[in-house]
């Protein structure tokens, strides 16, 4: 129901006239039988009720508009479409038509409107949807070269303060196990470089530009060298698909997402080395984790190795997760979770795996490692500052 108002009402209008000073001027209308009446400071206009043309004009329609053929040179005009309600105009069989008109037209302006608003946040709605795939655009634009600099940049802030053991004979070993994975990698941008590092945890991370850290503790609890090429696959993953890189500009508004995106190489990389301690922090979202599973099964696969093997070592990652959270105080805790939130095995990703495995057709003539891998164990403990007990006296 449109609001019924009295003839006295008066709206806050304008008028065009060369009698006006200026030839315009700011005040009040009001409508009469006789017309339509402006009042301002500097004169009046007056147009008479019949032969009254009533028009929708100005930026987006937002105001009426009143004309008369005796008065070419007035123009008189409000932003308060409430006059349309008007008795003297609502009320008048002469302005049925016009009226219905304006309405006709305000009706189609606001159509148009919220078509655009439609559109604007259908637009916005497919930038968010689409952020993923701009991310993975943007990261991809970083020169591998840059990225493998910053990756040997921070690797020694990384592993400050811990021994890192440089043994030619373990790393012949070692190596045993990787270049056999490496050859089932077709991404060959990347120097990869691995580094044994003396740590009772199980854990194992990949920085940007290819150093890859193996801490003693897991290959210690390892049992066998396919579940070290299943833990190494998939920290390889991380570094090809650049999710340190990738998470840095997730975390970016959207804004500055498509500013970037539009703009050149430089601010990109100027972004990523403020951002630089992100890198050392090396926690992904469980979506790249669960990315990297995917990828490394395939390298795995590419390589011949029995992908089983990163099953295998999960599943220790899992009993580890538990054993730290049963029984401890807070702070213990809270460096379990820290644990957890960059290795997160859960039970869903694991599963996920299993399904691999068992769709696997043939599931023998694997590669078969030239590792002695208990020898190896045994040579390692030998190089540790802190040598734990044999196996033979666990």
């Amino acid at each position: 129901m449109r609001p019924l108002l009295s003839e006295s009402s008066r709206f806050e209008a304008g008028a065009f006239h060369p009698d006006l000073e200026g030839g315009r001027a700011s005040g009040t209308l009001h409508l009469s039988p006789a017309g339509v009446h402006f009042e301002s400071a500097k004169g009046n206009v007056m147009l008479p009720l019949a032969d009254l043309k009533v028009a929708l004009g100005g930026a987006n329609d937002r105001l009426i508009f009143f004309t008369h053929p005796s008065q070419p040179q007035a123009t008189l005009h409000t932003a308060d479409h409430l006059i349309l309600n008007d008795p003297v105009l609502a009320n008048d069989r002469e302005f049925i038509p016009q009226l219905a008109r304006v309405r006709t037209k305000k009706r189609a302006a606001w159509a148009v409107l919220l078509s655009v608003l439609g559109l604007f946040i259908v637009a916005i709605v497919a930038l968010v949807l689409s952020k993923d795939r701009i991310v993975s655009t943007l990261a991809s634009a970083i020169p591998t070269d840059w990225e493998v600099k910053l990756g040997d940049k921070l690797y020694p802030q990384v592993v400050r303060g811990q021994h890192e053991i440089k043994d030619a004979a373990l790393e012949k070993e070692l190596a045993k196990i990787t270049q056999p994975l490496i050859s089932g990698i077709r991404d060959t941008r990347y120097p990869l470089k691995f580094h044994i590092i003396e740590d009772a945890t199980l854990n194992a991370f990949a920085m940007p530009g290819g150093n890859v850290v193996i801490h003693s503790g897991l290959l210690l609890a390892a049992d066998r060298p396919e579940e070290v090429a299943g833990v190494l696959a998939h920290e390889i993953a991380h570094v090809t698909q650049r999710h340190s890189f990738r998470s840095i500009i997730s975390s970016l508004g959207m804004y500055q997402v498509l500013q970037l995106f539009v703009g050149d190489a430089t601010g990109l990389l100027a972004v990523l080395a403020n951002n630089s301690a992100f890198l050392i922090d090396r926690k992904f979202s469980r979506d790249f984790e669960r990315e990297s599973d995917s990828v490394g099964w395939e390298y795995l696969m590419r390589a011949n190795i029995e992908p089983r093997g990163m099953i295998e070592i999960f599943r220790k990652f899992q009993i580890e997760e538990k054993k730290q959270l049963e029984g401890l105080p807070v702070e213990g805790a809270e460096k379990a979770l820290s644990f957890i939130s960059t290795h997160p095995a859960t039970e869903e990703r694991l599963s996920s795996l299993q399904a691999r495995w068992e769709k696997v057709q043939v599931k023998t003539g694997f590669h078969k490692f030239d590792l002695n891998y208990a020898e190896f164990k045994d040579s390692l403990r030998a190089k540790l500052h802190s040598a734990p007990p044999t196996e033979g006296n666990d």
